[in-house]
């Protein structure tokens, strides 16, 4: 590699580094936050058109994989603002009220889109484009600059760490609370705690793999050991954090973090009957340490609080979710439709002050808003990055398996929580899956620079 394409390699990896540490910070708040989001979105496309300017080719040179799943990202709210007919809307499951609405303006012979929400699905496309544009970033990367993504990971997930301690700390007022100002929970970065607990896991994981990656370039120096406590400390205080965001699914999926960790640390553990003895006697201190803080911390005692399922509201969401996807079945309603959807068929005699704004299950809003297509569409994107998961466990892209383990790691985090939660509407976790599917991808060839 010559001098010149060195630099564009540094130069490529600032940029990317430089999106996703933006993306952690200011893309936690949701769709509430527009501000933040559309910050963020203005952000990505400077990334993007800075590329372009620096780079002798105007796009990021990515593998073709990622270029089709980043379309794909796009393409069906995208469809679902273009103009219809009304022969062809007002035939769309689920339009009468629209229409009938329509009929007492004059309006029901007007074009309209597949959305119901036009709006809305505009601001999800939108939304989508920057974790599209992570995605081929990631991709467009050599080995050390995959790297170096993981450790801004790492870095920004430590920074919400540090800020939650001082959320937890602060009384009335709290400098450190961005979203919700009365939140007793550590929440970094995120207007959800739920979504914290995962940014906070992934960062876990991504610690451990660029310990990992630096040990195996000759960039760190001592013995296993030393290695082992850098990650074993990081592991515990992340581990801390995760089960302070009071998070149930969170510290139902720390094992799974925790798992990934031991994955990548597995070549330097050594199962001697010493070390299984150390191991014990610390497992049991921490056990010890942490019952007396039950007892005795107040903050500890409040996130315990939260460990209960009475008055649990996510059967009867999902239940008045599905009901949803059968009047809009098989088309869907428009991606970011949902809240309009939901309130005109939730069940009165569930309906409380709360705002049902999410399904509070990926895929169960995304049948509702995408219809046969956003399935369609979700297992796409999914089957080609299990393929690309099990190739890269076999031979990993730039000869990097730490980096495989921690893509695989963030992706099943995030994949999991959906299942309870929306994780991938926060643009700070979409753009932490988009980064993890770059790291799957094969090395685009590069045109020799002159």
């Amino acid at each position: 590699m010559n001098t010149s394409e060195r630099a564009l390699d540094r130069r490529q990896n600032l940029l990317a580094m430089l999106l996703i540490g933006a993306a952690i910070v200011i893309g936690g708040g949701g769709s509430p936050a527009a501000i933040p989001e559309m910050g963020l979105q203005i952000w990505s496309a400077l990334m993007l058109a800075a590329w372009a300017l620096l780079s002798p080719q105007p796009l990021p040179q990515a593998h073709r994989t990622a270029w089709f799943i980043a379309g794909l990202l796009v393409v069906l709210p995208l469809v679902q603002l273009i103009p219809l007919p009304p022969a062809l809307w007002q035939q769309l499951p689920g339009r009468e009220l629209e229409r009938a609405a329509l009929a007492l303006v004059g309006e029901e012979s007007s074009w309209r889109p597949w959305s119901l929400t036009p709006a809305r699905t505009l601001a999800s496309l939108l939304a989508l484009i920057t974790p599209a544009i992570m995605l081929v970033f990631t991709a467009s990367l050599h080995r050390a600059g995959r790297n170096m993504v993981m450790g801004m990971i790492a870095g920004g997930a430590l920074l919400a760490l540090i800020v939650g301690a001082g959320q937890l700390a602060g009384g009335e007022d709290n400098m450190f609370r961005f979203y919700v100002p009365d939140m007793n929970y550590l929440s970094g970065f995120q207007a959800n705690h739920n979504s914290s607990a995962d940014v906070l896991m992934i960062g876990m994981v991504a610690f451990a793999a660029v310990v990992r990656e630096a040990s195996e370039r000759g960039n760190l120096i001592g013995q296993p050991a030393y290695r082992l406590s850098l990650i074993g400390g990081a592991t515990l205080l992340f581990s801390i954090g995760v089960v302070l965001t009071a998070s149930r699914a969170g510290t139902a999926l720390l094992p799974v973090a925790l798992a990934w960790v031991i994955v990548i640390v597995w070549p330097w553990l050594r199962f001697t009957r010493r070390n299984l003895m150390g191991l014990g006697l610390i497992c049991v201190l921490a056990a010890g340490a942490a019952l007396y803080l039950v007892e005795t911390n107040g903050v500890l005692s409040r996130v315990l609080s939260r460990y209960s399922f009475a008055g649990e509201f996510r059967p009867e969401l999902w239940a008045d979710s599905l009901y949803a996807v059968r009047q809009y079945f098989p088309m869907g309603s428009g991606v970011g439709s949902f809240p309009h959807v939901f309130m005109a068929i939730e069940r009165l005699e569930v309906v409380d002050t709360s705002l049902p704004n999410r399904a509070h299950n990926d895929g169960l809003e995304l049948l509702l808003e995408g219809g046969v297509f956003g399935i369609a569409i979700l297992g796409v994107i999914g089957t080609i990055l299990t393929r690309k998961l099990l190739q890269g466990l076999q031979n990993p892209p730039a000869e990097a398996r730490s980096q495989v383990y921690f893509a695989a790691a963030a992706l099943s985090i995030i994949a999991l929580h959906s299942q309870v939660d929306y994780p991938l509407r926060s643009m700070s976790l979409a753009c932490l899956a988009a980064a993890a599917a770059g790291m799957l991808m094969p090395l685009a060839r590069r045109r020799a620079i002159a």
